[in-house]
Order: structure tokens, then C-alpha cells, then sequence
């Protein structure tokens, strides 16, 4: 009599496996490229959308693991998957809630300038009035990367 073997199980594991690096690539990939594109391309830092796609689709190949998966054989997919579910967490904790920069009140556009004084090159004490009715292009940091 023949015995018949859970064919699904190798390629289950193949699955786990593959939804695992896929949602460690997509939190490594935010780091790599926040570091290295962070000051030319600022929106990085705060819209990790291709880092998202990865992290998705491995939280959707671990999913198809388990539904896939033989009833006696979940385990492993499961332990698999809620890493993958946590170390996703993780990531959404990390960018919403770690980095997430409160809004900033601050005067209306369009609207005048406060006076305020700064020393310029030579140490002498320069003031925004004294620029009134000249062009003048002031550039503010929000100094926070």
C-alpha cells in the first residue's frame, strides 16, 4: 500500500522563509536609503512606500503559508508568519510613533515677519528691519532630520 506524503510541506517552508526576508528587506531598505538618499531626497524619511510594498508582501506570503500549510505542519508557518506580523509592528511603531514630528504652529503665509537680530560674518548685530522695502530672501531649517 502506497503512503502519501504532504508534498506542500518543503514549499510551505519555502514560502515562511521567503515572506521573512521580505519584510526584513523592506525595514533594512528604509534604513539603507534614509541614510544614504536621506538629504537629497527628504521625503524618505517620511514616506516609506516601497519599504511598505516589501514588508506587504511578506506579510502576504506568510499568510499564504499558513492557509497553505497542512493542519499538522503550522507551526513552523505560524511561528514564521507572527515574526513577520511582529517585526512589522515594530517598523509601524518605529516610523508613526518614534519619529512622527509634531505639527508646529506657526505665523500664517503671507503674513510679515517678527523683527528679530542676528550678528552676521563680522560680528556686527543685523536686524530684519533694517532690510524693509529691499528684496531679501531668508531660508528657514526646520532642524530636524
Amino acid at each position: 500500500m502506497a503512503t502519501t506524503r504532504d508534498v506542500r510541506s518543503p514549499r510551505s517552508r519555502t514560502l515562511a522563509a521567503l515572506g521573512l526576508a521580505a519584510v526584513i528587506c523592506g525595514v533594512v531598505l528604509y534604513f539603507v536609503a534614509l541614510f544614504a538618499l536621506g538629504g537629497r531626497l527628504p521625503g524618505v524619511r517620511n514616506h516609506a512606500v516601497p519599504s511598505w510594498i516589501l514588508v506587504g508582501g511578506g506579510l502576504a506570503l506568510s499568510a499564504l503559508d499558513v492557509r497553505q500549510a497542512a493542519r499538522g505542519r503550522r507551526l513552523l508557518a505560524g511561528l514564521l508568519a507572527g515574526t513577520s506580523g511582529v517585526l512589522a509592528l515594530a517598523f509601524a511603531g518605529f516610523l508613526y510613533a518614534v519619529l512622527a514630528v509634531p505639527e508646529a504652529s506657526g505665523p500664517a503665509i503671507g503674513s510679515t515677519a517678527p523683527d528679530f537680530a542676528l550678528s552676521d560674518q563680522h560680528g556686527r548685530t543685523v536686524r530684519l528691519a533694517d532690510f524693509r522695502g529691499r528684496p531679501l530672501l531668508l531660508v528657514f531649517y526646520r532642524g530636524h532630520w
